[in-house]
């Protein structure tokens, strides 16, 4: 039998097959390739090879075939082949980025973002009359691969804060420089350093939590069991209207003290300034950090601050888009997290008498907030010359 006809091996190759076949790390189909060589070379037909290696006997005829023309190595090991010719050029790619950077709506559609189906079908629609046919066929996974290589995500947004306060930095430093005066008014052990021959001086942080939702459920909540583990809740609700938040959190206690109206509004603002007077000794200085709404500013707080004694009442304005320089802001989130998320209730009443239960459940144990943010920029010896001042006089 022709097939039969055995191929001749030198004892180092054969010694060579037999090391391959020994080892446990190399490829599945070389060590089948060396023992076709080996059969091959025991006299063994073709057929029988294959049927002993479970092959098909064309596999058993390449790797022979390739034996008698290239030797040993080309048996066993394919050759290298050539990579695919690039077809997506730079340029392309190119045109594709700034296809993704531009807004779709400029473009005639309606969307504010790209899809990736609607850059894809984009790309495949314009590819050709832009000088770019081969784009004419891409896939979505390779569109796909180009942003991700180019670390561009055009379906998703990321917010910042425009500075629109030309004096934006200025403020900044102010506001720091109250939180430095803050930090020094604490010992090494943490306790508040209460000065002999000066007056205190207090630091609320203040700002609104507007538009509070007051939202009642269709029907009862079913309580976690041992089966369920969580909270099952109707997807229906009713709105109940909202409430505003107005605090401040005392930054040298902790403590926070809260107004809560149906309004917005200047007197909400008077209020919580007279809950703040009443707390304080008469004599000390309490310096409020706030923004610059109109409530803060209005002709009616600057009568009423005007009953007061002179220095009562000082106060450090945030610059515009500046609120996160705010530190009560960490605590709207905190209990945001903590009471507002999921909150349901069955009238705005008890809304409002809940949120007041937070604030003395929070004074029960009141946590003192620390500013770190660029403080190690301002020296003591700033901060002790500055004295208590505001940025800007709410007179004006």
């Amino acid at each position: 039998m022709a097939n039969a006809k055995a191929i001749i091996l030198t004892d180092d190759d054969y010694e060579y097959l037999q090391s391959l076949i020994r080892q446990r790390t190399i490829q599945a189909q070389i060590v089948d390739r060396a023992k076709i060589l080996i059969y091959k070379s025991q006299g063994n037909a073709n057929r029988t090879i294959a049927d002993r290696l479970d092959v098909n006997i064309n596999t058993v005829k390449l790797c022979i075939k390739k034996y008698q023309s290239g030797g040993i190595q080309a048996a066993l090991f394919d050759a290298q082949r050539k990579g695919r010719p690039v077809e997506i050029t730079d340029d392309a790619v190119a045109w594709i980025i700034n296809l993704a950077c531009q807004r779709p709506a400029e473009l005639g559609y309606s969307q504010e973002l790209w899809t990736l189906k609607n850059l894809h079908e984009h790309i495949q629609t314009n590819a050709e009359k832009e000088g770019y046919p081969r784009l004419k066929t891409i896939t979505k996974p390779m569109v796909q691969k180009i942003l991700a290589r180019n670390d561009l995500k055009p379906f998703k947004i990321k917010y910042y804060c425009e500075k629109r306060d030309p004096d934006f930095d200025k403020k900044m430093h102010d506001v720091l420089l109250v939180y430095k005066q803050v930090s020094m008014q604490f010992d090494e052990n943490g306790s508040v350093i209460i000065p002999e021959d000066a007056p205190m001086v207090h630091t609320v942080s203040c700002d609104e939590k507007p538009g509070i939702q007051a939202i009642a459920t269709t029907g009862d909540d079913l309580r976690p069991t041992a089966k369920t583990g969580c909270v099952y809740r109707d997807a229906e609700y009713k709105r109940l209207g909202t409430l505003s938040l107005l605090a401040g959190i005392d930054l040298l206690t902790g403590i926070a003290i809260p107004v809560v109206s149906e309004t917005h509004k200047s007197s909400d603002f008077i209020t919580l300034l007279k809950k703040l007077d009443a707390m304080y000794p008469q004599g000390d200085t309490i310096r409020i950090v706030c923004d610059n709404h109109s409530a803060h500013k209005s002709k009616e707080t600057r009568n009423y601050l005007s009953t007061l004694p002179e220095g009562r009442f000082v106060f450090v304005f945030t610059p515009k888009h500046g609120f996160w320089l705010n530190l009560i802001e960490s605590f709207f989130s905190k209990m945001t997290k903590q009471m507002l998320r999921g909150i349901r209730v069955q009238s705005k009443q008890e809304l409002e008498d809940r949120i007041y239960l937070y604030f003395d459940e929070v004074n029960k144990e009141p946590v003192v907030y620390h500013w770190t943010y660029k403080l190690d920029e301002i020296s003591q010896e700033e901060a002790q010359a500055a004295g208590v001042k505001s940025n800007q006089d709410i007179a004006s």
